[in-house]
């Protein structure tokens, strides 16, 4: 009979649904699968407990699970790596566009949520192991005092909005990419630029954040984008067809009428996305080829507002673009109709897509700006109600 295997914990992020393909899987401490190892393995429950806050308060780790008959790949690091790495680049670009488009700072927003604690029961449940790049150590579960990351609030995976028709995509690529004996190269390419993304998403510092941090967290997030289509010379031009292939559905994004970098010569004029794109190049250019550089290097024109926002977003789309993500049905809920499959479905896929493009906007309007309308709409509205 196959057996469940604990792989790492994650200490930063509580999930309450499990995220899983067959023979992996992202779960919750009270998920049944674990329960059995707990109850099996006394040590590994007394691990699950010893998880706590810089105050000494209690908090619940997720944990990362494979099923000892599952392919032999899917226990290497890197299987491992990207796995964590699709489901935290479904879940940050929304996360942002809440805060963009709602002024909402909750939800997870930097990929230091989903990093693995590097201390793991071994396979006989007798000890701690851990191997980094700097340490290889065993120890004694009874001594372990395990924190979480002391800059990053306590955060519940189901209460930030899942990227469902993303996430579905990315778990199928990464099954054929690690489920068989050698990859494709698209999807090496995919989980080489996740991995870039996911460096890119960290929080850039801590309390001692400089202008120089943003802009180096913007600079690898640059080379995300340029690894899923590279170029010799001059990848930008390559993303901005990438990101041509994006039907856009709203009008900010669709009109052709900036000037992106690398075509101010010509006058060729470009959508809002690829511009964006552009500003994001350039930025990267300055920040590591060592040119001169403003305190306001990273505020954008005409809205001033800040760059870094918008990077996860963009990247989002070009993962569709790169995916070809398209609408595929899903299961009908049991009491549902077709119709109401399809509405609910096709709805909820073309959610997230739009919520993006609404967020995107948002650097052609200044912050105030952007509250006179939402006030003027919650306005409207109420006006609309009383008649």
């Amino acid at each position: 009979m196959s057996e469940w295997l604990p792989m790492f914990a994650l200490p930063n992020i509580e999930t309450r649904q499990p995220i899983e393909v067959d023979g992996f899987a992202l779960v919750s401490i009270h998920d049944e699968r674990l329960q059995r190892m707990v109850k099996k393995h006394r040590r590994f429950g007394s691990y699950l407990k010893r998880f706590k806050n810089e105050f000494g308060e209690q908090i619940v780790p997720s944990i990362l699970i494979c099923r000892d008959d599952a392919p032999e790949r899917y226990r290497g690091v890197d299987a491992i790596a990207g796995f964590r790495d699709a489901i935290a680049m479904s879940v940050i670009p929304q996360s942002w566009g809440r805060v963009l488009r709602l002024e909402s700072n909750f939800g997870i927003k930097y990929s230091d949520y989903f990093a693995v604690y590097p201390w793991m029961i071994d396979k006989n449940y007798n000890y701690l192991i851990t191997n980094t790049l700097d340490m290889l150590g065993l120890h004694q579960v009874s001594m372990l005092r395990a924190q979480s990351g002391p800059a990053l609030s306590r955060s519940i995976l189901g209460e930030s909005p899942l990227d469902w028709p993303l996430l579905d995509e990315l778990v199928s690529r990464w099954k054929s990419c690690f489920g068989g004996v050698s990859s494709d190269t698209e999807d090496l390419k995919l989980f080489r630029s996740l991995n870039m993304a996911n460096a890119a998403a960290r929080l850039p510092a801590g309390a001692d954040v400089t202008n120089l941090d943003i802009g180096r967290s913007v600079s690898l997030w640059s080379s995300a984008f340029e690894i899923l289509v590279p170029a010799k010379s001059e990848a930008f031009r390559n993303v901005y067809a990438l990101l041509d292939k994006i039907a856009w559905s709203f009008t900010p994004c669709q009109e052709r009428k900036y000037e992106a970098f690398g075509f101010k010569k010509d006058k060729t004029k470009r959508n809002l996305p690829s511009w964006l794109f552009g500003e994001i190049n350039a930025a990267r250019n300055d920040f590591l080829h060592g040119n001169p550089i403003s305190k306001s290097r990273l505020i954008v024109s005409p809205a001033r507002r800040p760059l870094h926002l918008y990077v996860s977003l963009l990247y989002r789309m070009a993962l569709a673009a790169f995916l070809n993500l398209k609408y595929v049905p899903r299961p009908r809920k049991e009491g549902e109709t077709e119709y109401e499959a399809r509405w609910r479905d096709d709805f909820a896929f073309g959610r997230f897509q739009g919520d993006i493009e609404v967020a995107l906007s948002t650097i052609m309007t200044t912050e105030e700006e952007y509250r006179e309308q939402r006030s003027g709409e919650s306005a409207a509205v109420r006006v609309k109600r009383r008649e």
